[in-house]
């Protein structure tokens, strides 16, 4: 049941001025890599399909955050966007900003609903519909289920629960989705549920497979699952953030799972994203995966334009 309460505060005095010039620092564990801008393999007016803005200094990350993430502001996702040729953007509420939507609220009502979109985190039992509809007119298109930023792992039952409660302001939203960022093995749970939540879901990171050995792939709990729900329009799953699962500082360890989502429904499940800055990996550039995933489409040039452009149009409700 969504209750009211006052309509969360949208006007905040954020100036985007040249300390808002973001720092990159390269991360401990992988060498920082360089390329040239991205042009060759990528449509024109192509959508990168989760960045993150995190400004602690007008916007104060939650004091219940589990880490202290590095600054990203919107001027330096603009010059990455430009560097990837991937201008339309839809920005995603990360775990330290908790429920407190209003960095990112700030970044989409600066970029406009023609060039961005939103999908935030909130509480159900204490966003109106008012909210809802007021965030849908800045380019709010879907709601984000967070479990492994911050490591928590529910019973199955709970987890139905839980995304039930998140499905109901989505279904009424109409054109919104269900963005879910949990493990791959929780995906056999959610399943059986798609035909009866009637509404868009998408997986963030691939699906959060622990492994991407072909052989093991498979007999993984949730993989199946996940390739049978991409089978429907209602599912799609995010291409990104291979740092987070490869251990090749080249990411060739991906072709084989990229290669598995896009054979689904000749690709129209698949979005493509940065994931930029790349929080606990910052200084990685992913130019060279981009790269990557257009020759992986093997030259099937309506595949491509799919995967960076057509596919998130249809699942951030773009015009």
């Amino acid at each position: 049941m969504l209750h009211r309460i006052s309509r969360n505060h949208l006007s905040l005095s954020s100036r985007l001025s040249a300390r808002a010039v973001f720092s990159i620092q390269a991360h401990q564990s992988r060498p920082r890599r360089h390329s040239s801008a991205m042009t060759s393999n990528i449509p024109n007016d192509a959508w990168d399909s989760h960045i993150h803005i995190t400004d602690p200094i007008n916007f104060p990350i939650s004091s219940t955050a589990t880490y202290t993430p590095h600054t990203a502001l919107l001027p330096s996702a603009l010059t990455n966007a430009a560097h990837l040729n991937l201008p339309n953007l839809v920005f995603v509420q990360p775990s330290t900003y908790g429920t407190d939507n209003t960095c990112l609220l700030h970044a989409l009502k600066t970029i406009g609903p023609s060039k961005a979109r939103g999908v935030v985190v909130i509480d159900p039992a204490k966003t109106t519909h008012e909210t809802l509809y007021a965030w849908h007119d800045l380019g709010v298109r879907g709601l984000r289920l967070n479990l492994k930023s911050v490591g928590r792992k529910l019973s199955k039952d709970d987890l139905i629960r839980l995304i039930a409660e998140h499905a109901e302001p989505v279904r009424m939203m109409k054109t919104w989705a269900l963005q879910l960022y949990i493990d791959l093995s929780d995906i056999e749970h959610i399943a059986p549920l798609l035909p009866s939540l009637n509404i868009k879901v998408v997986f963030d990171h691939y699906g959060s497979p622990p492994t991407l050995d072909s052989t093991s792939l498979s007999q993984l709990p949730g993989w199946h699952s996940l390739l049978e729900m991409l089978q429907s329009p209602f599912a799609y799953v995010k291409i990104s953030a291979p740092y987070r699962l490869s251990k090749d500082p080249e990411f060739k360890d991906l072709e084989f799972v990229t290669k598995e989502l896009l054979r689904v429904r000749d690709g129209k499940g698949v979005v493509f994203a940065s994931d930029w800055p790349h929080t606990r990996f910052e200084g990685v550039d992913v130019g060279p995966f981009v790269e990557m995933c257009g020759e992986w489409c093997g030259g099937d040039q309506g595949l491509r334009e799919r995967l960076f452009r057509g596919n998130a149009k249809v699942l951030w409700d773009v015009e």
